[in-house]
């Protein structure tokens, strides 16, 4: 008996021991492999801000985007007078929970002759960035992203490419493509920028999905968890606006969105929209910067609104807090840096 309680003492005391320390990493892996271009990157480029999701048909299928300018020391800029190639958004898939990955390249970048490039409504534009990647039901993966000319006065494009997890090989890539639609095009006036996502689960304002596979007796039709896209819409001069945060939703696993309605308020320069869905209601929180203007004055805050209807209305856009931001622009001795909101709910319907 007495040799069981100092036992009982001492396994207390090795459990409090272990919950002391936190987690561990693991070590650093280069999720960019190959050397052969596009699934390698032979001319060791530079990839940066970086997005990632987790299947929800494995958790050890994992996809992710980044800002990749892998094709910069290539030709073959569409329409432009550039040398060389331009920054494009690299796709990055593991099978392995994250210890091995393949990279290629989203279909439509300059030099992509694929049929799939063929049929992309971004195919033409010579460059890509802002990538944001997020899981949904049913395997469902989305990768949103801007496409566009970088002279002065360049189209623009936000865009939300699909992918289906199938889950159906063995150390296998059964991460497929399925389509890319274009959620906004800009006008002769307008510059769209910056698009990140949210995804939720199936709710009553959901639609459906039609998932095509071969054979198309296979065809996976199911419930679709409302994907949601907000960005900044630029009219003018980005330093003085105005600058305006749209938004579209898509009820079809992203095949088709509604129409762009701006949820920003009156305020000249808005930017850095963040998107967050409460798990318990489908409650949606858009929150964002306001950069601080003379005229009308207004000082650097942080926004939101909120719908609870899906997507379809919004709440009257308000105010967070007043903030003091770091900025600073590109110089010989700097390197741009804007203050942007982060924005999570928690299991109780906490809003962070």
């Amino acid at each position: 008996m007495k040799f069981s309680v100092r036992l009982s003492h001492l396994s207390v005391l090795f459990l409090f021991s272990l919950s002391a320390y936190g987690q561990i990493a693991g070590p650093n892996v280069n999720m960019v492999s190959g050397t052969q271009w596009p699934g390698g990157d032979p001319f060791l480029q530079r990839q940066n801000e970086p997005s990632m999701a987790i299947s929800s048909r494995n958790p050890l299928h994992m996809l992710a985007g980044a800002n990749d300018y892998r094709t910069v020391d290539l030709p073959g800029v569409a329409g432009g007078s550039e040398p060389t190639g331009d920054a494009w958004l690299g796709l990055f898939k593991s099978f392995d929970g994250g210890q091995t990955w393949t990279s290629t390249l989203v279909p439509g970048y300059p030099q992509d002759t694929s049929i799939q490039a063929r049929f992309s409504p971004i195919k033409g534009l010579g460059a890509g960035a802002d990538p944001s990647v997020r899981a949904g039901t049913n395997g469902m993966l989305y990768y949103s992203g801007l496409a566009f000319n970088r002279q002065a006065g360049g189209a623009s494009k936000v865009f939300v490419a699909s992918y289906t997890d199938d889950n159906n090989l063995e150390g296998g890539d059964s991460i497929r493509y399925l389509w890319t639609t274009a959620v906004k095009t800009s006008s002769s006036t307008t510059f769209e920028d910056k698009p990140t996502l949210a995804v939720d689960v199936p709710r009553s304002w959901s639609g459906f999905c039609i998932v095509p596979t071969l054979p198309l007796q296979d065809t996976q039709f199911f419930r679709a968890g409302t994907v949601y896209v907000a960005w900044t819409e630029f009219t003018g001069d980005p330093d003085t606006g105005p600058a305006n945060i749209m938004f579209s939703r898509s009820i079809d696993c992203g095949l088709t969105w509604t129409p762009v309605q701006k949820i920003s308020g009156s305020a000249t320069i808005n930017q850095g929209a963040s998107l967050a869905i409460d798990p318990n209601t489908g409650t949606l929180y858009v929150a964002w910067r306001v950069f601080a203007t003379a005229k009308p004055a207004q000082s650097d805050a942080i926004m939101y609104t909120a719908s609870f209807d899906g997507g379809s209305t919004f709440s009257k856009p308000a105010l967070i807090t007043n903030i003091s931001p770091f900025d600073q622009g590109d110089t010989g001795v700097s390197f741009r840096t804007n203050a942007y909101p982060a924005l999570a709910v928690d299991a109780a319907s906490h809003v962070y």
